[in-house]
């Protein structure tokens, strides 16, 4: 795979190494291999995405542990896609052209490559979606568990290649047992040719070991009394445990997980003297889940050890067992649990113990009847019976293959538009990323006097965070217990079931329960629940302009400059954007030189004194200034919207000579994420007199005011017309950039990224402004090449 590129399949079995075989491989490939055409070509961004949380912190560990013994830690980083506050993603987005990889589940990946990214404000679900869909090089891991997300990735990399991207993608799928039919989609309708162990490969002393390592099957008779199984599985665990080894038990369910642990834990003799009892499931938050994961994965104690878990340790967790028992489930989960059963073959007394689970008619659930009834008669074939991983793998069992609902390219060119429709609803991606089941929430847990939260209460941080089942949530709702964010009026408010959906992050009194730290998420405990100390940012509405400041006082052309610069020094640093014209980046300069000339607006102006508590130190346009965050008189007011006005005042001058005009407005509106395709006014916006349309009124007057190529804007007046149908050349601002979007040399990925760029060289400018003295200019009159400060400026920002 170093020498010849990462396939697009990769099919090898369980403890072949394929996670080595991802990454090191293209690690290779970007920095040593001899020929230099085969390193610039190669993607310098790995995204490896996984089905499960669990899995994420492993790989993650694996990598940076590899990085470590190579001596690239300084030069590859490792980054995380996960949700909450603080964020790996905000150091990646301000040097996005570094060696780097990703790992993260399936949910923040694929949210953020539909222009939905969970646990993430609306602001920001524009810039990774321009980022990772360009210059990415994916990889899909544990595909059997990935459900509708496998064929979701395939569409994407189609859609990619039809429409064109700045910067070139591709994807690698990784399985022991998926099917190339299973990667066909509408847009794909070539399956690839699967990559395999050669025989060679299967005789290797080490690997060939594990490939016919045995273990005896043996059936459990459970009574159909759902109360009871707990109890009965649980006393065969105690009594099968072997002392000094690991028992591995897997259940279909979280509740039936949970309630086993707890017999469980009831029966095993106290002070040590009894097996340790490990519950893990993926319903708990990210440090509680790394105590247990820990523990699974580091020595066993004289006892041995007794785990508990779902699907959370089904794939990718690198450990073993003497005594596994598992649920009947598809036989791909199956494969994968009977996996870390002897899994080093060095255990001739290994045993898998299996049982039909309860539940009558919902026995099945979240699985379908039919694939049960088919690995149970699988293994009942082998009843008493000492099986290799080879045997099974070699053997057809019958699966259903589910009709998911495939995205098209009409869907993605309709998330495009990341504004709300007319009753505040989003278009729901959950059902290309994930089973229905299997989909959470998001909740984080607070401690409040007033029993609310705060006015300036800040948004969770990602250890705060715990996947809730999205039935649980709703119930929560309608009793009143959960509060979101809303952000347009940027307050927290009592949430409702409408606004329960996939990824969605709340918050919760912890006076009133709802988790336990040894058992994770409990929607009908009532026990308080400790407080995860949290470093997070406040957030910030639809009008607001919080980072709007610096440490100085900013000039409106200075700004201009610094930001072009900074676009400058990023498209440098891309190379070679072959999806790219010279007119496209062209379009994007000017959009970084003229982005907030919006600011010039009396509201704007007068909100930047407020928030200063003086006079500016001079006439002029002001971009930023020092103080508080800023409060604009006017609700939801948006100075980037003033700027698109401006520019396509043909008074203004600003678009002549520009041959992508209607891109480098689209660019300049865009670059906070609050302005980009459908515009419209907000709450009671239009009863008011005049009318406002994000806090801006027809006729309102700017400049004149000096933009950063030393030019005079004159005394405009906004003309909102140009917005609507009939204005504007006779085309809405929504015709516009619906055009860019649907035009085969632009389409959403290409101008995707140049629309990160422009937001990511408006964070980098604004980064040089924490510093208390104005820069010394160059020679040229130009601000220093290197800014320096920690801040990301207006990055914090988030709607």
């Amino acid at each position: 795979m170093a020498e010849e590129g990462l396939p697009e399949l990769l099919r090898v079995p369980p403890g072949s190494g394929k996670t080595e075989a991802a990454v090191l491989p293209w690690l290779w490939r970007l920095l040593e291999h001899p020929d230099v055409g085969v390193r610039r070509e190669t993607p310098g961004r790995l995204v490896y995405v996984l089905p499960m949380r669990t899995l994420v912190e492993q790989v993650t560990e694996k990598v940076r542990g590899w990085l470590d013994e190579l001596g690239l830690a300084d030069r590859v980083a490792v980054h995380v896609l996960m949700d909450g506050e603080p964020r790996d993603d905000d150091a990646w987005q301000l040097d996005p052209f570094g060696p780097a990889v990703f790992v993260g589940t399936q949910d923040m990946v694929l949210s953020r490559l539909l222009l939905r990214g969970y646990g993430d404000a609306r602001a920001r679900w524009p810039v990774p979606f321009g980022l990772l869909h360009n210059g990415s090089q994916f990889v899909f891991d544990e595909t059997q568990l990935m459900g509708p997300a496998v064929a979701t990735s395939v569409q994407l990399q189609a859609l990619r290649e039809a429409l064109g991207t700045a910067v070139p993608s591709a994807s690698m799928w990784m399985s022991a047992t998926v099917d190339a039919g299973e990667l066909v989609t509408v847009d794909r309708p070539v399956p690839p040719m699967p990559v395999e162990l050669s025989d060679a490969d299967r005789r290797a002393e080490g690997l060939g070991k594990r490939l016919e390592a045995r273990r005896r099957f043996t059936r459990l008779q459970v009574g159909e009394d759902a109360k009871r199984y707990a109890g009965e599985v649980a006393r065969v665990l105690v009594e099968r445990h072997v002392a000094g080894t690991r028992t591995l038990a897997f259940f279909n369910t979280v509740r039936r997980a949970v309630e086993v642990a707890a017999v469980v834990s009831e029966l095993v003799p106290g002070g040590g003297a009894g097996p340790d009892v490990t519950l893990v499931h993926g319903q708990f938050r990210p440090g509680d889940r790394r105590v247990l994961v820990e523990a699974v994965r580091g020595e066993l104690p004289a006892a041995g050890q007794i785990v508990i878990s779902t699907q959370a340790l089904e794939a990718g967790v690198d450990i073993t067992s003497r005594v596994l028992f598992t649920e009947v489930a598809p036989w791909t989960s199956v494969l994968q649990r009977c996996g870390r059963c002897n899994r080093t073959g060095d255990d001739p007394g290994a045993e898998v113990v299996w049982a039909w689970p309860p539940g009558g008619k919902r026995a099945s659930a979240p699985y379908v009847e039919g694939d049960l009834l088919a690995a149970a008669e699988a293994l009942a074939g082998w009843e008493g019976q000492e099986v290799t991983l080879t045997q099974m793998l070699d053997l057809e069992v019958a699966q259903e293959r589910p009709d998911y609902l495939h995205l098209r390219r009409r869907d993605v060119l309709q998330l495009w538009d990341t504004m709300p429709d007319l009753s505040g609803a989003d278009i729901e991606v959950g059902r290309w990323i994930r089973d229905g089941e299997d989909v959470t929430g998001l909740v984080a847990w607070r401690s409040w006097p007033q029993s609310r939260p705060g006015e300036d209460e800040a948004f969770p941080g990602r250890e705060e965070l715990c996947p809730a089942p999205l039935a649980d949530l709703r119930k929560l709702a309608k009793d009143r217990r959960l509060w979101c964010h809303d952000q347009v009026d940027d307050v927290w408010r009592r949430a409702s079931a409408q606004d329960v959906r996939p990824g969605a992050v709340f918050l919760m009194d912890a006076r009133l329960g709802g988790y336990r730290v040894e058992t994770g998420w409990s929607a009908g405990s009532r026990v308080p629940v400790p407080v995860v100390e949290h470093v997070s940012r406040r957030v910030s509405g639809l009008g607001g302009d919080r980072r709007s400041r610096a440490e100085r006082w900013v000039r409106l052309a200075e700004h201009g400059r610094d930001a072009e610069r900074e676009l400058c020094a990023l498209l440098g640093a891309a190379e070679d954007t072959p999806g790219l014209s010279p007119q496209q980046r062209d379009a994007a300069l000017v959009a970084a030189r003229h982005h907030d000339l919006g600011k010039n607006h009396m509201i704007f102006r007068r909100s930047l004194v407020r928030a200063a508590g003086k006079e500016p130190p001079g006439p002029g346009a002001w971009a930023k200034a020092p103080g508080g965050p800023l409060r604009h008189e006017v609700p939801y007011f948006r100075h980037e919207l003033v700027t698109a006005l401006m520019m396509l005042d043909p008074a203004s001058g600003l678009l002549n000579g520009v041959d992508e005009a209607d891109l480098a407005v689209y660019l300049a509106a865009a670059h906070h994420g609050k302005v980009r395709v459908s515009v419209r006014s907000v709450r009671d916006e239009a009863e008011h007199d005049p009318p406002r349309l994000l806090g801006v009124a027809d006729g309102e007057v700017v400049g004149p005011v000096e933009t950063a190529d030393g030019r005079i804007v004159p005394e405009l007046k906004l003309d909102m017309s140009v917005l609507s149908l009939g204005g504007g050349a006779g085309r809405s601002w929504v015709q516009r950039v619906s055009a860019l979007r649907d035009r085969p040399d632009a389409g959403p990925f290409r101008v995707g990224w140049l629309e990160a760029m422009v937001r990511v060289a408006d964070w980098r400018a604004s980064r040089s402004y924490q510093e208390t003295e104005p820069p010394p200019p160059d020679g040229d009159g130009s601000p220093p090449d290197t800014p320096t400060g920690e801040e990301p400026g207006e990055q914090g920002v988030l709607w």
